[in-house]
Parts: structure tokens; sequence; C-alpha cells
């Protein structure tokens, strides 16, 4: 099945989408999509539409069958990691759209040794788009500007916050509807960043037994975060249904 990401549905609740340019050439060449097929159509924003296609020259017409709405993932995980290097950030964004962050900050730390630049930024993008159709996710996951480590820390709201560590205790559900979690870089935050975000109130964290890579951590965080909190809203209902 064919998954089509378009950002700006038409609303006027017709039965028919045209669908023009790189989508529909991609769908038409590419994936040699035919009448009748099924094609799924996403808009990053919850929206899911459930389509037949009827390629027409070089646009594709689609025929709704059904639309849902879904709700975003809860809770709500935001990633602020240092910049892994070369195409090793390619595969951080990749997983960490796959595993349902919320979204992910280049976080500039002592020790981190990537800047990403804008065209880095702007390919980036376009690589968390194609994750989105592969994992057909309603939601997109955002992609924040970089942020100095003290911006994430003093920035976060009524979030949870989270320091990996591997000096750390394992992973304890807060219930928090946001939760943030920090990723060091290869050479791990200083001394002086985990006494900060411990005086910020974070949780010292670890997830995992062994020392892993930036793309291997921060999707590691995200699914170890939502299942212990799955975890406790289970049991949490239970013992008010008990």
């Amino acid at each position: 099945m064919h998954v089509l990401l378009i950002p700006d549905i038409p609303t006027d609740n017709a039965d028919r989408l045209l669908v023009e340019g790189d989508e529909a050439r991609h769908a038409i060449r590419v994936k040699r999509v035919r009448r009748g097929e099924q094609v799924v159509v996403l808009d990053g924003k919850g929206t899911l539409l459930r389509c037949l296609a009827e390629p027409a020259g070089r646009d594709l017409e689609l025929v709704i069958q059904e639309t849902e709405h879904a709700e975003p993932v809860r809770p709500a995980v935001h990633v602020c990691s240092a910049t892994p290097k070369g195409a090793r950030v390619e595969q951080l964004v990749d997983s960490l759209v796959q595993v349902g962050a919320a979204s992910w900050t280049p976080m500039l730390t002592k020790l981190g040794v990537v800047d990403p630049r804008e065209n880095k930024l702007d390919r980036l993008q376009r690589i968390a788009s194609e994750a989105l159709k592969q994992a057909r996710r309603p939601y997109a996951m955002e992609l924040r500007p970089k942020s100095p480590l003290g911006d994430v820390i003093s920035g976060g709201g009524d979030a949870e916050l989270v320091i990996a560590h591997s000096g750390g205790s394992e992973y304890r559900a807060s219930g928090a509807p946001e939760i943030r979690v920090l990723i060091g870089p290869e050479g791990g935050f200083l001394p002086e960043e985990i006494d900060a975000a411990a005086r910020a109130g974070a949780q010292i964290v670890t997830f995992g037994p062994h020392t892993m890579r930036i793309e291997a951590a921060g999707p590691a965080a995200v699914t170890t975060v939502l299942a212990a909190e799955r975890c406790n809203d289970n049991n949490s209902h239970r013992e008010n249904t008990a």
C-alpha cells in the first residue's frame, strides 16, 4: 500500500483528492501505483485518508473511502541530543520518527563536535518525512532549532526532565504529559552538565547495560520511556477500577 504525505489536505469534504507535483510523479513513475490500488494519505497533523487510486497522466486522483483523525502519542517524548557525525544523524532522525518521538533538538554541549548546518537540517527534514510515510505515522516529528544545553535544561516548562548517564538509575514513570530526554555526545556529559540537570530536577537515567552511540541511545530512550509510562497508566487504571 502506497503512502503519501500531503501537509495541506483540502477541508471541503469532497470525496476526491487531486495529487500533483512530486508526490504524484513518485507514486505513478516510481511506485507504479495503478487504478484501483489502495493509497493512504497523511498530513502529519493527525489526519489519515484511505483512498483508491485513479492515475490521470502526470497527476493522481484519489477516491476517498475513509477519513480518520488519530490522537498523538502520549506522553510526548522530546529528544534533545548531541549530533552524531556524518550519515549517523540521518539514522537517528529516521529511527526517532519510527519509534514515536515528538521532536528532536540538536543540542550543543561542551564535548559535542558536530554543529549541524542549515543545508543538513533541510535534508533531515526530508528524511523525517520519508520515515513518517514508512511508519504510517499520523503526526510529524518536529525538528527543532539547535540549542545549547543550558537553554534545553531551563526551557523545559512543565516537562519531566531526564538526562541519560551510565551511572544513573532505571527510568521512573512520572505520568507527565511531556518528557524531555537529554542524550550527550560521544564523550558523554561533563560532571558539571550532569549537576546542572540534577539541580533542575532531572532524573539521571541509564537506558541500557552498555555504552550506546547517540543514534542508538535516542530511540532506546524513547521506547523505554513510552513503555514505562504506558505500564504505569495501565496499573493506575487497574487500581482505580479494582
